[in-house]
């Protein structure tokens, strides 16, 4: 595996470990979930880590369609189960959380989260 695939691996093995359903990228899949994605840029230069190149992902929580407004309960206890999750993974950085949107995934409007995380480990 590269590094990029063992960072996957670990985000995944972190959020399943924690009873979190988690979505293959590429998969089809059913809320509530968490999907793993590249977040861009994906590898870049941190001046935070002296200039070593950091990779960053994007952990989105999926709750559910809008139209449906328990979602956001569903979607708030997803988020934090996540944040407590990763809080424990060394090397990493906390999860930067954005705000709840609609989000079109595969033409289906859903409720969702973009967080963002980050690691200096090797590529």
């Amino acid at each position: 595996m590269t590094g990029l695939s063992d960072a996957r691996e670990e985000l995944t093995t972190a959020l399943e470990a924690a009873d979190i359903r988690v979505a293959s990228p590429g998969d089809a899949f059913t809320p509530p979930c968490v999907r793993v994605h590249p977040a861009a840029p994906w590898l870049a230069p941190s001046v935070l880590a002296s200039g070593r190149r950091t990779q960053r992902w994007e952990v989105w929580a999926v709750a559910g369609k809008v139209a449906d407004r328990h979602n956001y309960t569903s979607l708030e206890g997803t988020v934090s189960a996540v944040t407590n999750a990763l809080d424990l993974l060394p090397s990493w950085s906390s999860i930067v959380w954005d705000r709840p949107n609609p989000t079109d995934m595969g033409g289906t409007s859903y409720l969702a989260v973009r967080g963002q995380i980050e690691t200096n480990k090797e590529v």
